[in-house]
């Protein structure tokens, strides 16, 4: 998405009503990306704080996942690609599963990170890999918003859409029970390299 650190701030909507706002960090790293995803979801009840985050190697490919979910309880769960012991470990609370590493693949957040490198034309679909499963990537046709055209993306499973504009996510919508939920880009802001101290 940037070749600098950047912040993306999105608000988020649920069947039409202000439903909450978040950050989307990215930081390319030396070999791959940094993003860490930030949420508070007012709708539908009960708030919740949402916390994702992904390193990708250099192909766009997830070598981590942890996804914190605090609610009524917390939970958190994380995925993470040991290569070197041939193996992908799947941790959800104390309960740790080690499923063998096959192939490169997606978490989530990789997945809409590496949307913009996708060369699919409309009516194509790509499958990628995940761990436990598999997911889709269709390009439907291009739209057109405020005079500029989208690019425009349906994710299985889940059944999202992703709309990206020069190559950013500018607007995400997800069907959530009878309605549905949105993300739209309000901004985004170059942020300074953090210093590291020795």
């Amino acid at each position: 998405m940037t070749e600098r650190p950047a912040l993306y701030r999105y608000r988020y909507f649920f069947a039409g009503e202000p439903a909450g706002e978040g950050r989307l960090e990215v930081r390319p790293a030396d070999e791959g990306v940094r993003a860490t995803l930030t949420a508070e979801l007012l709708l539908p009840l009960p708030k919740v704080r949402l916390r994702w985050q992904t390193e990708t190697d250099p192909e766009g490919f997830s070598r981590y996942f942890a996804e914190r979910v605090e609610a009524r309880e917390a939970r958190v769960f994380t995925v993470e690609r040991l290569e070197e012991e041939g193996v992908v470990l799947v941790s959800q609370g104390k309960e740790s599963l080690a499923l063998p590493y096959l192939t490169p693949y997606h978490d989530p957040l990789s997945l809409v990170l590496y949307l913009p490198q996708l060369s699919l034309l409309p009516g194509e679909v790509a499958r990628f890999p995940m761990p436990g499963g598999r997911a889709y990537v269709e390009r439907l046709a291009d739209l057109e918003a405020e005079g500029r055209l989208r690019q425009h993306f349906r994710l299985r499973p889940g059944l999202s859409l992703v709309q990206l504009e020069e190559g950013l996510p500018v607007r995400m919508a997800q069907q959530v029970g009878d309605h549905v939920f949105e993300a739209v880009l309000e901004g985004v802001e170059e942020t300074r390299r953090r210093r590291r101290w020795v």
